[in-house]
Order: C-alpha cells, then sequence, then structure tokens
C-alpha cells in the first residue's frame, strides 16, 4: 500500500516538474510576412477556406491568396509576454514543411544576430515567386536563454511583385442573419443590428411563379417596424420587385448601378471575387405567402481583416462606451473595399479622412496594409483642399511610427518633399495658394491632373463651409443652436494668408525634420529646421493678436476662429505663456468645428491642459456629438454632427470616427515613442471619470492600462508586452502622497504634479498613488 502510494506521489511530483519545464520554455508568436498577420489565407469569395498553403493550391488559380509583393519580405515577430527584452534572433526559411518543422532553414538560416529588434529583412536566396515558403523564429532573451522557435508561417511571393505595391490581404465575407418580425401575413420586418456593407441572399419557396417586394435601407422610421423610404439622397434606401419560381430556391438581391459614382476614375472598384455591395441595415419583405425564418435570410459583410479582440474600452461613463463602441465597429465596417474612401457616396479616397481612419483604425487593429495602400493612391491622386496635401507627411510618419518599416518613407521620401508645398512659401516662410506660384511645373510635381475647373489647391478650413452643398436656403437651419456661425469653419475669413495652412504646413515641416534625421538626410534636416523656425517667427508675427496671445485667421482680419487657435495650439505654435488664454478660447467654443475638425480640436486640448473638457465633448449628449450620430440611428459614423449640417451626408464616413484614436492616444496616453513601438508612452488623463480601462494592440503586442480614482488615491495597472519598455506618468494628486509599485513603496519624487518613470519594464504591474 505505502509502495502505491510513494509511485503516485512520485507521478504527480514529476508531472508538476515537467509542468514546469514547460512554462519555462518562451516562445515568439504572432507572426508577421510583410506587415501581414495572415499570409497563409486561403479564401473562396472571401470566405476562409480550411486548407494548408502549398504549391498544388496555387496551381488550381480557385482561391484568393495571400500574396507577398515584396521579394525581400518583412519579417516581424511579438515575443513571449514573459520575457523582459531580447539580444539576438535567428530566423529559418525554407521551401518544405517537413524541413522548417524539424527547424531546418536551407532557403536561408540567419544565424544568430544580436540586435534588440524583433523584426528583419529577408536575406537568403533569391526566393521564386508564386512558389509557397514557410519561415520561423526563435530569440534570446539573454545571452542563456533562448527562446523555443515559434509556430512557422507560410508565404507566396507575388508573380507580378512589384516595388511600386504593399502588401495586402484579400477582403473576407461573413454571414450573418437578422431578427426577424412578422408584421401582417405576408409581410416581414428584418433588422441586422448595425448597418454593414453587404450582399444579400434570400431562400423562399412558391407553388407558382411569383413575386415578392424587397426593400433594403439604411435607416428605420422612427417607433415602426418599417424602413424609412425618404431617408436623404446619401443615405440609401432601396427596392426591388423579386421574381420567383415554383420550389424552394435561394435568390441573391441584385444592386442598384450607380453611374455618378461610377463615371469617377477614381472610384475604388470592388475586386471580382467578392462584387458589388451596398451599405444596409434593415430589409422588408412584402408579398410572401410562405414562412419565414431567420437562416433564410443571408447578409454577406465585407471588411479587411479584422481582430475584435485586438481592442477593448470600457469606463464609468456610459456615454463614452457606446461612442467607443461605436467608432470601432466604423472602422471594420468601412474597411469593405481594403481602402480608405470617403463613405458609399463616392468611395474614394481623400487625404484628411484617411488620416483620421488611419490612426483609428491602428487604435482599435494592429493593422496597416490598408494605409499602405491608401498612402501609395493619393500620392499619386491627390485632391482639391491644400490642407490634404499636407496630410500625406503625417500619414507617412505614423505609418513608419507604428510600424517600425521604413521603406514606404525611403521609397517616396522625394514625394513627401514636394508635398510639404515649400515650393509655395515667400521669403516670409509662409505659404499660400493666392501669390501666383501654383504653375503648371508645380502641378506636374504634385501629380495633380483632376478635380474642377482647374488644378488649383484651395484652402478649406473646414467642410462643408458657409453653405450647405445643395442645401438650405435658411441658413439659420443650418447654423443650429450650438455655434455661431454658418457651416463647420466657424466663420472662418479667408485671406491671403491662412493661418490654418500655415499651421499645418509647420507640423508638416517637424515631421519631415523626423524623418530626415531617421534617413540621415543630413542637409535635409538642416532645411527643413531652418523652414520651420523661420515659419514660427512670421506665423506669430502674421497672425497673433499681441495683446491676448489668440490667433487671428489671416493677415488682415481680427476674426478668431475657433480653427485658427486649436491647429495652431495642436502643432505647437502658441507660445508657453499664451497657451492657458489660447485653451480657454477654444473651450468656449465648444464644438465649433466638423467631425473633421475634432480630431485637432481633441488632440489639442488634450496635449495642453484641456484633457476635461476634451471628454465631455466625447460624451456630450448635444446635437453636435457623436451620441447623437447614435441617436439619429446610424451605427456607423456620419459624414456630419446632423443632416441639417450637411444635407447630402452619407450614413458610413471613417472621418466621423476620430473618439477610436484619441481615447486610445490621448486619453489613455498610450502611443509609440520611437519608431516600431518597442518603447511606448502610457500618460493616461481621464478627467473626472472614476475608472476607465483599455486593450489595444500594438505591432509588439497588446498593452492592458486601467485607471481608478478617488479624492485621495489613484491606481494605475498596466501590463505591457515581452521587451516593450514604457514612459509612465501617474498623477501626484494633492498632499504628501507615495508612489507605490506593486505594494511597495518607491522613493520617486513628483514633478510638476506627476510621478515620471522611464523604460519602465514589461509584464503586469501595480502603481498606486497614496
Amino acid at each position: 500500500m505505502k509502495l502505491k502510494i510513494y509511485t503516485v506521489l512520485l507521478i504527480l511530483c514529476s508531472a508538476l516538474i515537467f509542468q514546469g519545464c514547460v512554462e519555462e520554455n518562451i516562445q515568439p508568436k504572432s507572426l508577421r510576412t510583410d506587415l501581414m498577420r495572415n499570409s497563409d489565407y486561403i479564401g473562396l469569395n472571401g470566405k476562409k477556406q480550411p486548407l494548408l498553403l502549398q504549391d498544388d493550391i496555387l496551381t488550381e488559380g480557385k482561391y484568393e491568396i495571400v500574396k507577398v509583393q515584396s521579394e525581400i519580405p518583412l519579417f516581424n515577430w511579438i515575443l513571449d509576454n514573459r520575457s523582459q527584452n531580447t539580444v539576438a534572433y535567428q530566423i529559418l526559411v525554407s521551401s518544405n514543411r517537413e524541413e522548417i518543422n524539424q527547424d531546418k532553414g536551407e532557403v536561408w538560416d540567419s544565424g544568430k544576430v544580436n540586435t534588440q529588434k524583433s523584426s528583419s529583412v529577408y536575406g537568403g536566396k533569391t526566393l521564386q515567386k508564386n512558389k509557397v515558403y514557410y519561415w520561423k523564429v526563435r530569440y534570446w532573451e539573454n545571452e542563456d536563454l533562448s527562446s523555443v522557435y515559434s509556430e512557422p508561417q507560410a508565404f507566396v511571393i507575388d508573380p507580378n511583385a512589384s516595388c511600386d505595391k504593399f502588401s495586402q490581404e484579400p477582403l473576407l465575407a461573413t454571414d450573418e442573419f437578422p431578427i426577424i418580425t412578422k408584421k401582417t401575413e405576408g409581410s416581414y420586418f428584418l433588422d441586422f443590428r448595425k448597418a454593414a456593407f453587404a450582399k444579400l441572399k434570400i431562400e423562399l419557396s412558391s407553388i407558382k411563379n411569383d413575386s415578392v417586394l424587397i426593400s433594403v435601407g439604411e435607416m428605420k422610421q422612427i417607433n415602426k417596424l418599417s424602413i424609412d423610404t425618404a431617408p436623404g439622397r446619401n443615405i440609401r434606401y432601396y427596392k426591388t420587385q423579386l421574381k420567383l419560381k415554383p420550389g424552394t430556391h435561394w435568390y441573391e438581391i441584385p444592386w442598384p448601378e450607380n453611374k455618378k459614382r461610377g463615371s469617377n476614375r477614381f472610384m475604388i472598384q470592388m475586386p471580382d471575387y467578392i462584387g458589388e455591395v451596398y451599405p444596409f441595415r434593415f430589409v422588408e419583405l412584402n408579398g410572401y405567402q410562405g414562412d419565414l425564418k431567420a437562416p433564410q435570410v443571408v447578409r454577406t459583410m465585407v471588411n479587411y481583416t479584422f481582430e475584435e479582440s485586438a481592442s477593448s474600452f470600457d469606463s464609468s461613463n456610459e456615454v463614452l462606451n457606446q461612442v467607443w463602441d461605436f467608432c470601432k465597429y466604423s472602422m471594420k465596417a468601412t474597411s469593405f473595399c481594403g481602402y480608405y474612401v470617403d463613405g458609399d457616396r463616392e468611395r474614394i479616397p481623400y487625404e484628411a479622412d484617411a488620416f483620421i481612419n488611419q490612426l483609428s483604425h491602428y487604435a482599435v487593429d494592429a493593422e496597416y496594409g490598408i494605409a499602405r495602400g491608401s498612402m501609395k493612391h493619393l500620392l499619386f491622386n491627390p485632391t482639391w483642399p491644400t490642407e490634404w496635401t499636407l496630410y500625406n507627411i503625417l500619414m507617412a510618419w505614423y505609418d513608419y511610427l507604428y510600424t517600425g518599416d521604413n521603406r514606404f518613407i525611403v521609397k517616396y521620401y522625394d514625394e513627401l518633399k514636394i508635398k510639404t508645398l515649400m515650393d509655395l512659401s515667400d521669403e516670409t516662410g509662409l505659404i499660400s495658394t493666392l501669390t501666383g506660384k501654383q504653375t503648371d511645373a508645380f502641378f506636374e510635381k504634385l501629380h495633380k491632373n483632376h478635380w474642377g475647373k482647374n488644378n488649383n489647391l484651395r484652402d478649406i478650413v473646414d467642410w462643408p463651409q458657409a453653405k450647405p452643398p445643395g442645401g438650405y436656403e435658411n441658413l439659420d437651419h443650418f447654423t443650429g443652436t450650438e455655434k455661431e456661425y454658418p457651416g463647420e469653419n466657424d466663420g472662418y475669413v479667408y485671406q491671403t494668408y491662412n493661418a490654418v495652412v500655415n499651421a499645418l504646413y509647420y507640423g508638416a515641416l517637424k515631421i519631415m525634420e523626423k524623418i530626415a534625421f531617421d534617413l540621415d538626410q543630413k542637409e535635409d534636416l538642416i532645411l527643413f529646421q531652418t523652414q520651420s523656425q523661420k515659419l514660427k517667427k512670421a506665423y506669430l508675427n502674421v497672425f497673433q493678436d499681441k495683446t491676448n496671445g489668440l490667433i487671428n485667421d489671416g493677415e488682415d482680419t481680427d476674426h478668431k476662429s475657433q480653427h485658427a487657435n486649436m491647429f495652431a495650439l495642436t502643432f505647437g505654435l502658441i507660445p508657453e505663456k499664451d497657451i492657458q488664454n489660447t485653451v480657454k478660447y477654444i473651450e468656449q467654443k465648444n464644438m465649433s468645428c466638423s467631425v473633421y475638425g475634432s480630431q485637432i480640436l481633441l488632440e489639442g486640448l488634450f496635449d495642453y491642459g484641456g484633457a476635461n473638457h476634451a471628454i465631455a465633448l466625447m460624451a456630450a449628449k448635444t446635437e453636435r456629438s457623436w451620441y447623437n450620430m447614435i441617436k439619429y440611428g446610424s451605427t456607423i459614423t456620419m459624414e456630419a454632427w446632423d443632416k441639417r449640417y450637411k444635407p447630402n451626408l452619407d450614413l458610413n464616413h471613417a472621418w466621423g470616427g476620430a473618439p477610436a484614436n484619441i481615447i486610445v492616444r490621448k486619453m489613455m496616453g498610450v502611443a509609440p515613442l520611437t519608431p516600431g513601438a518597442q518603447y511606448i508612452k502610457l500618460h493616461p488623463k481621464i478627467g473626472t471619470l472614476e475608472f476607465a480601462s483599455l486593450k489595444t494592440s500594438l505591432i509588439t503586442g497588446s498593452v492592458e492600462v486601467e485607471c481608478r480614482q478617488t479624492d485621495s488615491t489613484y491606481t494605475l495597472k498596466v501590463k505591457l508586452p515581452g521587451g516593450v519598455k514604457g514612459d509612465l506618468l501617474i498623477p501626484a494628486l494633492k498632499g504628501e502622497k507615495k508612489l507605490y509599485i506593486n505594494g511597495k513603496p518607491t522613493q520617486n519624487k513628483a514633478e510638476k504634479g506627476y510621478f515620471h518613470l522611464k523604460n519602465f519594464s514589461s509584464g503586469d504591474n501595480l502603481l498606486e498613488v497614496r
């Protein structure tokens, strides 16, 4: 009996020891090939197939296969959460699945490469096109501790791979089923809960040749189970008669042709393997004699790859929570064509739209392919507003900052220099579109080849301007009760020299300084530094009212719009002594800008002491708020705050989704500090909220932050991914408070109201101020 007990104990101990050994094995995860998470994806009409990527699949020609566009791909991986850092890696690449499973890389074995990076450009033999390869990686946490190899990832180089392309994954198609309400005999109302760009098919039965009426739409009538048949000319509604055959059959609803949109050569086309899609939430079926159940109606939603688990947010403010969910879903829903487009009305990329879309997309999902494709498109297909051209530079910088991949800024560096619009500057350093510098040679350099009667850049400030497009004759109605002037530009006075344009120009020059420095462009670095210093001096001399420090719209007006002041604040042009007064002035005007302008407004408020007001604006229940969009009935962010402000708006505009990135980057304060996100900041500013928690994902892994506060305590829970260091800023509170880390008091001293911790280690940590 004793022997049996000893035997059992020995087995248990052995199992525990073995389990402990297994847990000690660190392993890299979440491999990316050329920034793509799913380079081994195989799809059919947008639906993932349960197949392994191998050479014989490539010959069939019927599947959507992810194709790498670079002949020298970039490899990325994420460290094990238990790793504090990495000092080296080894990559294996093989053309044979069995070989890679045996940790053999006959195509490339990098050997041990000493570096702290968790990415590498391929460095082996020339890769054949249209052939499957497999790669895996291991890393060393220190000289004595290496990880096990990762699971392998397969990839294929596109037969038409080109340095002018960037790798993107195929679109996905997901079947969804509605809530069905039988209204009367033969009449059904269907609700898919949220709008989506989608296809629609329905299974119907008939004993004879017959017909039914199908209606789809984005809006329903208030308090009625009926679709709104007159919602507005760009809010979608469609009605069609469907002819039935005897028997039971599936019918796919054909979507109407949009000739106006289709006539624009810059419209992004849907790929053939998906076909046309239409934005809708509701369906009505009338005249049907059979019974209708949910499985008989399938809406196939189309979107780019999207990881729901990559982000989450919760707080003590329920409206703010709803706004987050609203904006997050909008990033997914508007990715339907694989580019950042301006909504369904035009389906054209615009630079400012794409900039907000990019930042908000990064905030809710660590996906970078759509941004790359959109950036490339916009460099060579520019739109008409002056300011929009400058956003090319901001997009390129954030692409580099979030990915650590400099291939875009290297390849298109000269194009980015042109996009600064330095060609429009004069001897003072200011730029203007009205001083005769817009020449044919200038248009050619910018690739200007469309938009209106001429190629001229035109200052926009905000949109729409003083009169609504196609709009109301009654401008009082267009103004509403929550702002002073018609339009969305706060009564902006346009002059030869424009304060908004020049503030954004200054911001672009400062970013070009960073890019030139990182690319070792020494002469250009000096050029951009000289130009930005010259510009700042001229800017304050021309636009600043010396009596109060506020910014005038132009050189010969004393009108001070919210826009002139918020752009100058956000891009760092306000002298420190004038910041408080400028913030106060901006706050007094509340939301006097459009959904586009809110991006700049909120950034400036969070960066310069207006966090409480910024949070209040995001959580407001006014007409000019995100909550109003939700109350209006939209489930995707709208083009404008309300139809009264833009009669031709659509209900699927990602540029209305600024809170997605503002909550992550500014309120919760999570953003990369160095390209590639191995050093990040966590500077939360939650205002008067009792608590707020966030999960967001970077290319180096997921970050989790939770803040809780009372009058006398502040608690910060932080989870940093393996190998990532943090720069933490924690409110010190009033009185003699100490900082505790994981329950232990520290000797850290507060400065300017904050405890500042640099190079904070990865892992789970609890920080308390009490």
